[in-house]
């Protein structure tokens, strides 16, 4: 089967490799598309610097610029525009996303898969105002797109994009929060009103996002809370982490699916008011066969997470931190005395590269076969010390990655990178 790296880009004199596509098979994964040139800069005529009222919006020509290319490179490498069957975007400010939405649905041609919207602190150019990650299904596969609306999903009109979508035997389910109908946070996921402790905020919007969101979306789209291969999880409010955790085990049991998750400040979503939001990628439940859970020693984040699942080929990742014995790993702790001779950001870096390489390596693949890695860091001036600590040879083939910086709290004390990987495993 393909494997294959496109458009590979060289970045601070050559310094940085980016490969923003990836071909792995049946599916073509973009990562970190910017309105950049190949140089690293983003394209002047999108900037337009000396012309700062002439229209579009600089983050129109910034969408436009970012889907145009992904409207070349698809087409030349046996796929299309309209074979995207999933979405993420991270904006620096939310008066970003109605024109990026603009363009858009134009560009998809009115048929927008499912989307999750993040705010974010900052990007890799400090003068971007989006990074885009996409994933689409090659011509060759012939997956059939089943596009899947419960019910009882509603969907902002300004986005306009499939809450559940369905393509071969892979199900995407959009970025989700917990609303009602009528679009706001449900009454039954917040504490009344003007009572200090009847109920906790988190554990309500958690209940009620799984139980009326999440499930009624797979069980539409044939699949269900035990087919999920890999969930992304943003919180607004990073001291929530341990009572979300609580209600996603109880949901899962003992057995819970490879997990990100990522804080960022608040607010953070599309609802000013909403403390998490939540997307999925699941197995058809006539495929259930082809999971396969990689089991690894590896310290996570939440207890009785698999580390990892196999599913066609895919390598579906849980969030790596550079944990140890519960607190951040000893390597990267500068001494008192000596605080300069440690660089800490790197040496987190290679911690959680090690655990990649395990597993990786239990899923009888390595790190070479890489198809995303998205960084969210607490400061982005840490990124070439974590950039660096990549295996040399795989710098030079050119990473398919991005950084965002979420936030200075990432959970653990001084903890500097949260690690979202995704990967291939060849016949």
């Amino acid at each position: 089967m393909t494997f294959q790296r496109i458009g590979t880009r060289l970045y601070g004199n050559g310094e940085v490799v980016h490969t923003p596509l990836v071909r792995a098979g049946d599916w073509i994964f973009g990562t970190g598309l910017r309105a950049n040139l190949p140089s690293g800069e983003i394209d002047p005529e999108v900037q337009r610097l000396h012309r700062p009222f002439s229209s579009p919006p600089k983050a129109q020509r910034e969408a436009q610029h970012i889907f145009d290319l992904l409207v070349t490179q698809l087409s030349e490498h046996d796929s299309a525009i309209t074979r995207v069957a999933r979405l993420d975007q991270y904006f620096t400010h939310h008066l970003h996303v109605d024109p990026y939405h603009v363009v858009r649905k134009k560009s998809l041609q009115g048929q927008v898969a499912p989307s999750t919207s993040i705010l974010i602190k900052g990007l890799l150019n400090t003068d971007a105002c989006m990074d885009v990650q996409m994933i689409a299904s090659t011509l060759q596969s012939t997956h059939a797109f089943d596009p899947v609306v419960p019910s009882k999903l509603n969907v902002p009109t300004s986005s306009g994009y499939a809450p559940c979508l369905r393509v071969g035997d892979l199900i995407f389910v959009a970025g989700q929060l917990a609303r009602d109908a009528s679009g706001q946070i449900a009454a039954s996921a917040q504490v009344p009103e003007g009572q200090l402790w009847n109920g906790t905020r988190i554990k309500l919007e958690t209940e009620y996002l799984i139980e009326h969101r999440l499930m009624p979306a797979l069980a539409a789209a044939g699949s269900n809370l035990d087919l999920v291969l890999k969930a992304q999880v943003y919180l607004s409010h990073s001291c929530d982490l341990a009572q979300f955790w609580q209600v996603w085990a109880q949901a899962f049991g003992k057995r819970i699916p490879p997990t990100t998750v990522v804080p960022v400040a608040h607010p953070g979503f599309g609802t000013e008011e909403a403390t998490i939001e939540i997307n999925l990628i699941a197995a058809h439940q006539e495929a259930a066969k082809d999971i396969h859970d990689i089991h690894c020693d590896v310290e996570l984040i939440g207890q009785h997470m698999v580390p990892a699942r196999s599913f066609q080929q895919l390598l579906f990742v849980a969030g790596l931190m550079a944990i140890e014995d519960g607190g951040l790993c000893h390597a990267s702790k500068p001494s008192t005395s000596a605080p300069y001779y440690t660089d800490s950001a790197r040496q987190q870096s290679l911690n959680i590269l090690a655990k990649a390489k395990t597993i990786f390596k239990a899923a009888h693949t390595d790190l070479s076969y890489l198809t995303r890695a998205i960084h969210f860091q607490s400061d982005l001036n840490d990124f070439k010390s974590i950039y660096q600590a990549w295996d040399p040879e795989l710098r030079r083939a050119g990473l398919p990655f991005t950084a965002v910086e979420v936030g200075s709290e990432l959970f653990v004390k001084d903890a500097a990178l949260i690690l979202d990987l995704w990967g291939y495993i060849p016949r």
